[in-house]
């Protein structure tokens, strides 16, 4: 593949020679409800499945090793992923509650610190209009 860089200079791009860019990608795998259930009840006992566990699995559902073993590589990610956010929104809980509990203890220790008195606001005399082109 050739391609000009920058200064117009042309390149040759080289690939190995395994990557084959003209074939389609291969379709992404549906999985039915009953496959799902099992692989979700399969990782609840065990979040890595090898070997023989893995073949028979894979039999068991008509899926193939690969199939069991990338499903539970994006499973792992997946709970991960959600192990993490699920720390961050305890962890901004507790920020929130902390703030809270201060606001709370701030108005019970001091609660004349909040009365404030201002000096009366004149009302406008009875003569006063707006300008509404203002």
């Amino acid at each position: 593949m050739r391609m000009s860089d920058a200064n117009g200079a042309v390149r040759e791009l080289v690939f190995p020679k395994g990557l084959d860019l003209d074939r389609p990608k291969r379709a992404r795998t549906t999985f039915s409800a009953d496959q799902l259930h099992q692989l979700e009840k399969e990782f609840q006992n065990n979040q890595y499945l090898v070997g023989r566990d893995r073949t028979e699995l894979a039999d068991q559902l008509g899926l193939t090793e690969t199939q069991v073993k990338v499903w539970f590589q994006n499973r792992r990610t997946k709970y991960k992923r959600d192990k993490m956010r699920d720390a961050e929104v305890q962890q901004s809980n507790r920020v929130d509650n902390y703030a809270a509990n201060n606001i709370l203890k701030f108005l019970h220790q001091a609660p004349t610190a909040l009365t404030c008195s201002f000096p009366p606001v004149p009302y406008p005399s009875p003569s006063f209009q707006l300008n509404p082109k203002f």
